[in-house]
């Protein structure tokens, strides 16, 4: 990038204003994907209640981390709470032996 050129051509390379970039669209299957990792579960598990293979499930991170830009489960996990893909009162219940 050259040192002269102007701030509007700079701020005009991020049409969503802010320079956040939108948020991701991730399909059904995807958010609950990510739901279920939030609350601990392992791609196996994720597959035996989603009724699928455990492919498919790494298929569906793999889709993902890449719709995010990220290298890892965690940051995915991290970004969707971010940008408000999912939010984490949906992603879990309380428990009883939690106090309000």
């Amino acid at each position: 990038m050259s040192t002269h050129q102007s701030l509007d051509s700079i701020a005009g390379a991020a049409p969503y204003g802010g320079g956040e970039a939108p948020p991701a669209r991730l399909t059904a299957k995807e958010k609950q994907t990510l739901m279920w990792c939030f609350k601990g579960k392992t791609s196996w598990e994720i597959a035996r209640i989603q009724n699928c293979s455990e492919a498919t499930v790494n298929f569906h991170f793999s889709n993902i981390r890449r719709k995010f830009a990220v290298s890892s489960r965690s940051a995915a996990l991290l970004k969707a709470i971010e940008s408000g893909v999912i939010r984490i009162n949906e992603a879990g219940e309380r428990g009883a032996h939690e106090s309000d």
